[in-house]
Formats: C-alpha cells, sequence, structure tokens
C-alpha cells in the first residue's frame, strides 16, 4: 500500500478533515490510543498543550495508509501494519489515533501519532521518514503479491499525472478530478509548439494563458481560480520562457477572466446524459444513508448482543459457597479460561461480522462508481461527437445512419501527440475488433489521428517495425496480429483443452431421465411434442461430468428448451445453475425460456472484479449465444471459472451474429472439442421454411432466398422507399386482418432505415384511423410521440423499471406525461405492465421495426425484413429465421446486398432476376 506521511502541526485542523463527512461518504474513528479524551478534536488538543512545555512547533505525526484499488485489507491487516510502522519509526507506545475514510468503494486509513515523549519531555526525531516509509510499502507490495507501481519500483518511472496535495486541494476548489485536470493541461502542452498553439488549445478547454502576479505563466478558467503552469506541468520556469517567450504581453489575471466569461458558452448537447449523472449522483447519496443507516444497526445489536452474553456468562459463574469450593478445586480457573476464549471468539465473530458489511459495502459503491465513470466518459465523447457535428441532431441520424455511436470503451486510450511519439498504441486499438489485420489497416486507423502525410509514413513504418506486431505466416495477403491477441488465443485453446478433459460434475442417469419425461409431458401439454433425439442427445452431452461441453443449434432448434431440460437435471442433483450473455436481453431470453437466472458477461466480469463471487465454486454457468463472445472476453471468463473449479456450458451458433470484439473463439471450440449439434429446426412450422432455414445456416443464402422467392415471399420493388412502402403496407394489413394475439416485427440493418419504417407505420395507423391520440416526448433518440397501441422499445438497462435495452411493449395508456407499457411475454408467456415517466426514463423508441442486431434471440409469428446493401450472410440468416409461421423480403435494385447482386442488380439465383413468382410494387 501507499504509505504518505507528515509531521505537522494544526491539530484542530487535522481532526476536522479526518472527521469530515462530506468529501467522504463515511470517516470512523476506529481507535483513541494513549488520551484521556474520547473525542479526536480533544484529544489533539492535549497533545498540543503538552507540546507548549516543549520547543516542538510540528508536535503530531501523520499518516496515509492507501492499499490498491481492489485489494481487500481487513481492520486486522491495518493494524498489523499500523504496529509495524509504529515500531520502525520509534512511535511505540505514543498516543495515536486511527480513522478509517471510504470515498468512491475505496478503503483507507490515517493514523495519527504524538510526537512528543512525555518522559523526556521532547520530540522523537523521525529522520528520513519519507525513505523508511516507501521501503515498508514496497515489502507490503511484495508480501501481499499486489501489483507494484513504477514509481515505486523507481521514482524516475512515477506517473506524470500524480498529484501533490497542494494541486489535489485546487482541483477539489473547482470540483473537477485533479489528474484530469493535470492530463488536459499536460495534453496541451504536449501537442503544441509555440505560444499561439499552447494558448489555442487553453482556449479550446476553457482556460487562458495570462500572466500571474506572482507565478508567471499561468493558466485562468471562467470561475477565476489560477493555476501555476510551471507547477501542474511540471516544467521549469526557464524551459516555458523558452517555449513561450516572455509573459509581459500576456492579458493579467483579470483581463483573462473578462476574456472566458465574455465568450458565448456552447450549447449543452448532453443534456440527457447530464441528468443521468445527477441521478447517478443522487443514488450514491442514498447509498450511502443506506450504508451508515445498516452500519449503525449492526453496530447497536451486537453491542447489545454483547451485553446480553456477557450477562450469560456472569451467571456461569459459581455463587456462594459453591465459588468458594469452584476455587479450592481449580474448577473457577477452568471456567474463566473458558469465557474468555468465548469472549475472544465472539469479538472475533463480531469483527468478521463487521469487516463482511464493509466488503459489501464497497462493493456496492465500486459498482455505482462504474456507472457513473462510464456516464461521465460517455458524456464527454458525445460532448466531441457534438462538437464535431453540429448543428445535426442526433436523432435524425445524419453524421453514418448504418454505423451506431461510438461508446465509450471504444475511446482510443491516447491522444494524438502520445500516438506520434508511440505509433505502435494504434496495434491495440486495432486488435480490439479485428484478429487480423493488414498494412492497409494500420494506415487507416493511424490517419484519424495524424493527418500531415510524411508523418503518418514515418508512424505506419514504425508501427510496423513494433515488436508487439506478428505476421501471420501462410496467409494469402500480407496480414498481421499482435502477440496479446495470440497470448489470448492460446490461453483460450489451453482452459478449453484442459476443462474439456476435466470431470467432477456427474449427474445420475435417475435424473436425467426424469429431466427428459418431465420436459416431454409439459411439451405434450403445450404443443403435443416431444424432445427430438439430437435434443434427448444435446441434453446428455451437457450433463456429462466434463468441466466444458458445448452446443451448437440452428435458429429454432430448440436450444432454450434443451437447456430447461438440463437445468432440472443439474438442480435434481444438488448444483446451482447461472446464465450469462452478451446483451441483457439475450441474458432475460435465456433465463425467461429456461429458468436459468441470468445476468449479462459485463456484469459477471464486474462482480469478480468487485470482490464478490457470482459463480462459486463446482457450481455451473452457461452462457447463451456464446457465437457473438470476442476471445478476450471469453478468456478471462474461463480463466475466473477454471480457478474457481466450476463448469462452463456454451451454447450459440457461430454462424449468426458475429462478435463485436476480436476472435471467433465459440467456432474454435466447436470445433477442437466435442460438441453437440442440433440440426432439426423446429421453430418454422412449414417444411420449406424449415429448409430454408437449414440452407442460411449452411451459407447457401441464394438457395434460400430462392426457396422464399418461389413462395411469393421475396417483393421487388423500384427503390427503396417503395421497398418500405410495400413492407408498411402488409404490416399495417395484417394488424387490421389478425388479432393482438399475433407477434409480428419489422427488421432493417441500417438505423435510418429502422427509424423510416417506424415512422412509415405510425403513419399508415393515423391514415386507417386506428391510431389514438398522441402525446409527444423528448427520449435519448430524439422527439418521439406515442399513443395508445404504440410498440416501444427500451434502449436502455434499468433495474429499477425491470427492463433491458432492446425489450419490447406495447403502449396500453398515454397520460399526465406519463407511459403505461405492457411488455411482451416472451417464451414464458407470461407479461406485465409497468407505468414510467418518459422526462425521467428517456431511453425508448418505436418498436414496430428494430435492427436486426437487436432482434438476435426474438421469435415472433410474422417477420417483415427490408434488404440493405451493408447486409452479409450473417445477418440475413438472423433476419429470416426470427419467424414461427411467415417472413418476407422486401428488395430493390438500390438496396440489394452485395454478397447477392448480379448484373442486372438483383440477388443471384436464376428465377430470381426474371420470370419467377416475385410479387412487384
Amino acid at each position: 500500500m501507499i504509505l504518505k506521511g507528515n509531521q505537522r502541526a494544526s491539530g484542530r485542523e487535522l481532526a476536522l478533515h479526518l472527521l469530515n463527512v462530506e468529501d467522504n461518504e463515511h470517516a470512523v474513528v476506529h481507535e483513541l490510543r494513549g488520551f484521556m479524551s474520547a473525542d479526536l478534536i480533544e484529544a489533539f488538543k492535549e497533545t498540543e498543550a503538552i507540546s507548549l512545555g516543549t520547543k516542538c512547533q510540528q508536535y503530531l505525526f501523520s499518516l496515509s495508509l492507501n492499499p490498491p484499488k481492489f485489494a481487500r485489507v481487513s481492520v486486522a491487516e491495518f493494524e498489523k501494519v499500523i504496529g509495524e510502522i509504529e515500531r520502525r519509526m520509534g512511535l511505540s507506545g505514543q498516543p495515536r489515533a486511527v480513522v478509517f475514510h471510504e470515498k468512491k468503494g475505496r478503503r483507507h486509513a490515517h493514523c495519527v501519532w504524538s510526537r512528543i515523549d512525555v518522559d523526556k519531555m521532547r520530540a522523537i526525531n523521525l529522520s528520513h521518514y519519507k525513505l523508511r516509509l516507501r521501503d515498508i510499502s514496497r515489502e507490503l507490495y511484495l508480501e501481499h503479491g499486489w501489483d507494484m507501481p513504477a514509481g515505486l519500483i523507481d521514482a524516475r518511472d512515477r506517473d506524470p499525472l500524480n498529484y501533490s496535495g497542494a494541486e489535489a486541494s485546487q482541483a477539489k476548489r473547482v470540483k473537477r478530478d485533479p489528474a484530469e485536470l493535470k492530463n488536459l493541461l499536460k495534453t496541451c502542452w504536449s501537442a503544441s509548439d509555440s505560444r499561439a498553439a499552447f494558448a489555442s488549445a487553453l482556449l479550446e478547454q476553457g482556460f487562458c494563458l495570462a500572466r500571474g502576479d506572482r507565478r508567471g505563466f499561468v493558466a485562468v478558467d471562467a470561475h477565476g481560480e489560477v493555476y501555476s503552469l510551471s507547477r501542474w506541468l511540471g516544467v521549469k520556469a526557464k524551459e516555458l520562457r523558452a517555449r513561450l517567450g516572455e509573459f509581459s504581453e500576456l492579458p493579467s489575471v483579470e483581463e483573462a477572466i473578462a476574456l472566458l466569461n465574455g465568450q458565448h458558452s456552447k450549447p449543452d448537447n448532453n443534456k440527457a446524459h447530464t441528468r443521468q449523472i445527477m441521478e447517478h449522483k443522487a443514488k450514491v447519496a442514498d447509498l450511502v444513508l443506506k450504508q451508515r443507516a445498516e452500519r449503525q444497526e449492526l453496530s447497536q445489536s451486537q453491542e447489545t448482543r454483547r451485553i446480553e452474553e456477557i450477562k450469560a456468562r456472569q451467571l456461569r459463574l459459581p455463587t456462594g459457597i459453591r465459588a468458594v469450593w469452584a476455587r479450592l478445586s481449580g474448577q473457577h480457573q477452568r471456567i474463566c479460561e473458558t469465557l474468555a476464549c468465548e469472549t475472544k471468539a465472539s469479538e472475533t465473530r463480531d469483527s468478521l461480522e463487521a469487516q463482511a458489511l464493509i466488503e459489501r459495502h464497497l462493493a456496492e459503491r465500486r459498482a455505482l462508481d462504474r456507472e457513473l465513470s462510464f456516464l461521465e466518459a460517455q458524456q464527454a465523447l458525445e460532448r466531441e461527437f457534438f462538437d464535431k457535428a453540429a448543428p445535426l441532431h442526433r436523432g435524425a441520424y445524419q453524421l453514418d445512419p448504418s454505423q451506431p455511436l461510438v461508446l465509450p470503451h471504444d475511446v482510443v486510450p491516447f491522444t494524438p501527440a502520445q500516438l506520434k511519439k508511440q505509433p505502435d498504441l494504434i496495434l491495440a486499438h486495432i486488435s480490439d475488433k479485428k484478429a487480423r489485420f493488414t498494412r492497409t489497416d494500420i494506415t487507416r486507423g493511424l490517419s484519424e489521428f495524424i493527418h500531415d502525410p510524411l508523418d503518418l509514413r514515418l508512424a505506419s513504418d514504425r508501427a510496423l517495425a513494433s515488436t508487439g506486431l506478428v505476421q501471420i505466416t501462410g496467409a494469402t495477403n500480407e496480414e498481421f496480429t499482435t502477440r496479446d491477441f495470440l497470448d489470448a488465443e492460446q490461453a483460450l485453446e489451453n482452459h478449453a483443452r484442459e476443462m474439456a478433459k476435466s470431470g467432477g460434475f456427474k449427474v445420475s442417469n435417475q435424473h436425467i431421465e426424469k429431466a427428459i419425461k418431465q420436459q416431454n409431458s409439459d411439451l405434450q401439454t403445450r404443443f403435443g411434442a416431444n424432445l427430438s433425439d439430437e435434443q434427448v442427445t444435446a441434453v446428455r452431452h451437457v450433463l456429462a461430468p466434463n468441466q466444458l461441453a458445448s452446443v451448437v443449434g440452428l435458429a429454432g432448434a430448440g436450444k432454450s428448451t434443451l437447456l430447461a431440460t438440463a437445468r432440472v437435471a443439474w438442480e435434481r442433483q444438488g448444483y446451482r445453475v447461472h446464465g450469462a450473455a452478451l446483451a441483457g436481453k439475450a441474458a432475460d431470453s435465456l433465463q425467461s425460456a429456461s429458468g436459468i437466472s441470468s445476468r449479462t458477461l459485463a456484469s459477471l466480469e464486474a462482480s469478480w472484479k468487485g470482490g464478490y463471487e457470482p459463480v462459486a465454486a463446482g457450481e455451473i454457468l452457461v452462457i447463451d449465444e456464446a457465437g457473438m463472445v470476442g476471445t478476450r472476453q471469453l478468456e478471462r471468463v474461463m480463466d475466473q471459472l477454471q480457478k474457481r473449479g466450476c463448469k462452463l456450458v456454451l451454447v450459440g451458433d457461430p454462424d449468426q451474429l458475429q462478435p463485436i470484439q476480436a476472435g471467433k473463439p465459440f467456432r474454435d471450440i466447436t470445433q477442437n472439442n466435442d460438441t453437440a449439434r442440433l440440426t432439426e429446426i423446429r421453430r418454422q412450422k412449414s417444411a420449406w421454411q424449415r429448409a430454408a432455414s437449414r440452407d442460411l445456416a449452411n451459407g447457401h443464402t441464394e438457395m434460400a432466398l430462392q426457396n422464399y422467392t418461389d413462395q411469393g415471399a421475396v417483393h421487388k420493388s423500384s427503390d427503396r422507399d417503395q421497398a418500405i412502402t410495400a413492407l408498411v403496407d402488409d404490416y399495417v394489413a395484417d394488424c387490421e386482418r389478425n388479432s393482438t394475439d399475433t407477434t409480428r416485427l419489422a427488421m432493417a440493418h441500417r438505423r435510418i432505415d429502422v427509424h423510416a419504417i417506424n415512422q412509415a407505420i405510425r403513419s399508415a395507423r393515423n391514415a386507417s384511423g386506428s391510431a389514438k391520440q398522441e402525446t409527444l416526448f423528448k427520449t435519448d433518440n430524439g422527439p418521439r410521440a406515442f399513443a395508445n397501441g404504440d410498440r416501444i422499445l427500451f434502449t436502455r438497462n434499468d433495474k429499477v423499471l425491470g427492463v433491458r435495452n432492446g425489450m419490447l411493449g406495447t403502449v396500453t395508456d398515454v397520460g399526465n406525461r406519463q407511459l403505461t407499457v405492457r411488455l411482451d411475454s416472451g417464451e414464458t408467456g407470461q407479461s406485465r405492465a409497468l407505468t414510467f415517466s418518459p422526462q425521467q426514463f428517456p431511453s425508448i423508441d418505436h418498436g414496430f421495426a428494430v435492427s436486426i442486431h437487436r432482434s438476435q434471440g426474438c421469435t415472433v409469428d410474422k417477420s417483415y425484413v427490408l434488404s440493405s446493401r451493408t447486409m452479409d450472410k450473417n445477418l440475413t440468416y438472423v433476419a429470416l429465421t426470427r419467424h414461427r409461421d411467415e417472413a418476407k423480403f422486401y428488395t430493390a435494385p438500390d438496396i440489394v446486398p452485395k454478397h447477392l447482386r448480379s448484373e442486372q442488380g438483383m440477388v443471384a439465383p436464376r428465377d430470381f432476376k426474371a420470370g419467377a413468382p416475385v410479387r412487384s410494387r
């Protein structure tokens, strides 16, 4: 842990700082030793009064003990470290105070000793205490196996963004993060080579370069805060003058403030995120109050129990003549020893209870802090997005309709200036999305940040010479990957091989047979069917003792049914089963269809990082839609499971939507290990549709579309707009013909097409008179009008409402600025209603049509698919396998997928070009 100590006076100010619960969420005085007073302020006053009899001005020694961010350090370990420091610093027996602070999910301790030796009435000399603390700190890192900071190994490698106490205090005054503020100023400095460039860079960030009254070059913000550039940049005044010249020509502090306040502020395009951040800060405040109440309640209950236990022990001591005999026989001594042991055990129990509560509270707080950091990063990213895109409106999707807005985890971890110095940083950025890439990919990635052709060429050559780059041998073109990705691939392969060979998860045949019999009975009642032979074989495969099992199932082949059967057998055997998926909606679908309690993989990993054990030793984890998980993430999950001795079951289809992150690990695992396969389609009712789904799964998209063409389910129009019109006409006509029990969904690849279809369906409903009076709401996706009967899509997870990103429902009531929605029932046939205010939760959109990515995992009666030039075989496969009864495909020469294009501008099958029974508009 990092140890920071200093000799100081001003005991009252120090005590107030240690008791501060405004900046610290929890501040607890753990110990006051050697003082007459039980109050921290009065205790330090005692030391100050004694110091007046000496010449010592700095009568206190204050030490902060800061463990690494995710280290779990108990109170006993803190006390042990404090005792060792006390011994080695010559402070043994001195009066001391120990205070624990918690903030943003991190816990650290402060210890303050009196330096005054009362017997000799002089101060204890603490020579070279900084060097001693550094040595102790290193020993602690090595003892606990923590990753030692580079600056502690060698002071020359210290993080340039480390900030001093004075800088932290200044940043606190302006309510900014000191590390972020220091990074911002250093970035402006490193990216400029002249006074004009530096002043311009500062001005873009809301600072003005000015001359200080005492500090030479300073930066001033609009609130009048003055920042010493020499201090914040870590640059000597001589170097500042060499680059910036004389400061006499710069504006004064007052002139700089007037200049900044005279500028027009930028419009706030982040109102939604600002509101979300404020809501999360309110959540933090509520959480802190709740945690304080829980700790107070635990403390009171422990104190009540302690008193009752003391009374009970006293009653066990013999009294009267029996006491005399007990002392004579030695029984009294044995009873006292027993009671002392029980007392110590009770104290240990209370300490462990308190520590467990603290650990839970820290994990809860860290979870909120990660969420808040994510929103702040997203806010900063979208501010940059809107600065570049103004005056375009985000809801109109005018930047690039086919691409989603870049998420915060995609933000590059470097600045253009850093990239010029270290061009190989781009390799990690590229390999995060691509397992293999070319020289062109590297140059294209660098060109986004480096615009000068000569600098770009030099940077590209340096990146290609990086030791972290590996050329792939045997590739048809010159292709590369990174050593880091190869290591992740190798680690994943090792985990898979070892887990596939390991056993320990046996399920008795009796439980397997009962589970299959129970599922067949249920299927007979609901559908008049039984598990297929393939499904039974797959059930037995996943219930085998192996630590790793995988199932490849075509879309609609009954993967959820076999998992529901396996869950029953596992639970009969006494195993606990967990579920996970990449997306929240997929996790919900897994839970509703199979009865396996599920969460997202991100949530699972966050729990591990926060110190929780969401999947304990000997338990089972099922990952659905495993084909969408990237190599690095799956390797991390498998590593955690193998360490804990858990079983992993991977279920999915590697030919559906591909991972966003680099790699196709599910495909590799299924090819290299024993895998159960489900090829019998059970979702579609028509035999020709099931045959088409098999063609799509095998990559024979042309043959599948020919099947749909022969059945009159491919609709050809002259252009995109007419194709959308045809789709909308069919959708609305079906709504009017069939009951509300029929489920239907329109799909498209590009967001601009999804938006157009949604608005066209609403307009058609208005024209037919079926729409009700509508109310306009502001949403994260732009202004949206809703009326009774409208379909609604939720675009963000929310635990309070119990909704997931991608959930669909139907609006049943619009009134009093609120929406009442009946959520879709899903696989279980159970639905629920919820009422909320879009002002409080604006992450909604119309849900008549959704993107193909969002449709993964959905099952509906009828589907309507709009073609797009950007669709590939995987997207076509997903889009045309969501239905039970009917699917229709709408296309035109200008929106035919590239992989299906022919010279005539339509798809490749012979009959589709001309003369086939294709309905035209």
